[in-house]
C-alpha cells in the first residue's frame, strides 16, 4: 500500500513547525532517549562469538542467530551479557564488500534491567568492514553525519561509538580493535518525538511534511548523499506523531555519501555524476520561503554540524580536514542565494 499521489495531509503552518520541533528538543516534551545513547563518548566493549560461523551468513533473508558474549566498561565495572548476532545489511553484507557485515545484535530483556542496554530487543550494531585504517576512519565520519542530522532535527537516529574488541572462541588470531557504532531503535527514535514509524511503502516527497523534507533534502545534499529513495522507504523511514497528521521523513545509513567517501561506494550508473564525492540535489521542489528558511537553520547550526566532527578525539588530522573540507563547500554555497537558487529550485521547473 502507498499513499495517494492524489491525497495531502494536513499541514501545519510554515512558523508553527519549527517551534514544535524545537520544543520536542526539550526534556518536558520529548521521551529521554535509551539510556546507551544519553551519552557521547565512545563505549569500551568486547565482543566473543565463533565468528566464523556468524560472518558465513551472508543472506539478507536469513534469521539465523549465532550466541556471543558481550561485555562492556561501565565506569570502573565489566558488565557482562549473552547475546545473539545476526548478520544485517545489503552492500555492506556480500562477502566481496565485506569481511566484518553489520551485525544485529539481540538481548534478553529480562537480564538487561538496569545496564546500559536497559529495556533492548535488539539493536543495529555498524561495523568497520575491513581492516584498513580508512574503513576504521569512515566509521566516525558516519557516526559524525548522524550527529549532524541531529543537530538538524529531533527526528533523527542517535548514535553511540563503540571501541570494539573482537575475540573469536575458536581463533585467538582473530582478536583485533576497531571503531563501530551502535544505532537507535528506529521504533525508540519515533516514540521519543511522541509517534510510530508508518511501513507503508511509497510516500511522495510532496506529502511530506515541507519543513522536515526540506531539512532532510539539504542534509543528503551537504553530506552527499545519493543513495535513498522515499517512495521504496530505501534508507528512509516515515513517521507520524501524536500532534499533527502530517508524515515526517528521516533519513539514516550515510556511508555512501560523499562526507563518507567510502572505497567501495559509487553513484547509481542511472545518475549523472561519476563521484560520491560530487554533489547532486536528489530531494524535491520548495518554496523559495522554505528554502530561506531551512537554509537560515543549517547556517545556525553550523558551528554544531562541524562540532561533531571536531569532538571525535580518534579522528586524524588529516581525515577531519578532508571531511570538513568537504562541509566548507556545502556552506560557501549557500551563501550564495543564486547557487540555492540554481541548485534547489532546478527541479520545479
Amino acid at each position: 500500500m502507498r499513499f495517494s499521489s492524489h491525497w495531502r495531509p494536513m499541514l501545519l503552518p510554515a512558523l508553527i513547525l519549527p517551534a514544535l520541533l524545537s520544543a520536542q528538543q526539550g526534556d518536558t516534551a520529548t521521551k529521554k532517549a535509551a539510556k546507551l545513547f544519553r551519552s557521547s563518548e565512545p563505549l569500551v566493549m568486547w565482543l566473543s562469538a565463533d565468528f566464523k560461523t556468524v560472518f558465513k551468513e551472508r543472506d539478507s533473508t536469513s534469521t539465523k542467530q549465532t550466541p556471543a558474549s558481550l561485555r562492556y566498561l561501565d565506569k570502573a565495572d565489566t558488565v557482562k551479557l549473552d547475546v545473539r548476532l545476526s548478520t544485517r545489511g545489503h552492500f555492506r553484507l556480500k562477502a566481496s564488500s565485506c569481511a566484518v557485515p553489520p551485525l544485529k545484535v539481540y538481548f534478553d530483556k529480562e537480564k538487561t534491567k538496569g545496564t546500559l542496554f536497559s529495556g533492548q530487543g535488539s539493536l543495529k550494531l555498524t561495523t568497520h568492514c575491513q581492516k584498513g585504517d580508512r574503513y576504521a576512519q569512515n566509521i566516525y565520519v558516519e557516526a559524525a553525519a548522524y550527529g549532524m542530522y541531529n543537530a538538524l532535527t529531533p527526528l533523527s537516529l542517535r548514535v553511540r561509538l563503540a571501541t570494539i574488541n573482537w575475540q573469536d572462541i575458536n581463533d585467538p588470531g582473530f582478536a583485533i580493535t576497531r571503531p563501530g557504532f551502535w544505532v537507535e531503535d528506529d521504533g525508540d527514535m519515533a516514540a521519543r518525538n511522541h509517534g510510530k514509524i508508518l511501513k507503508q511503502q511509497g510516500g511522495h516527497a510532496e506529502e511530506m511534511e515541507p519543513h522536515q523534507m526540506a531539512v532532510t533534502d539539504l542534509f543528503q545534499y551537504m553530506i552527499g548523499n545519493t543513495d535513498f529513495s522515499l517512495m521504496m522507504l530505501h534508507n528512509y523511514r516515515i513517521v507520524q506523531t501524536d500532534t499533527s497528521m502530517n508524515f515526517y521523513p528521516m533519513a539514516y545509513d550515510f556511508d555512501w555519501s560523499g562526507l563518507v567517501n567510502a572505497p567501495y561506494a559509487r553513484p547509481d550508473y542511472r545518475l549523472p555524476i561519476k563521484r560520491v564525492i560530487d554533489r547532486l540535489y536528489r530531494g524535491g521542489c520548495h518554496t523559495p520561503d522554505e528554502l530561506a528558511e531551512t537554509v537560515a537553520l543549517f547556517k545556525a547550526k553550523k558551528a554544531e554540524i562541524y562540532g561533531t566532527l571536531t569532538g571525535i578525539k580518534e579522528l586524524t588530522p588529516e581525515r577531519a580536514k578532508e571531511a570538513t573540507q568537504f562541509l566548507d563547500d556545502y556552506f560557501k554555497m549557500i551563501d550564495d542565494p543564486g547557487q540555492v537558487k540554481r541548485e534547489f529550485r532546478r527541479v520545479c521547473e
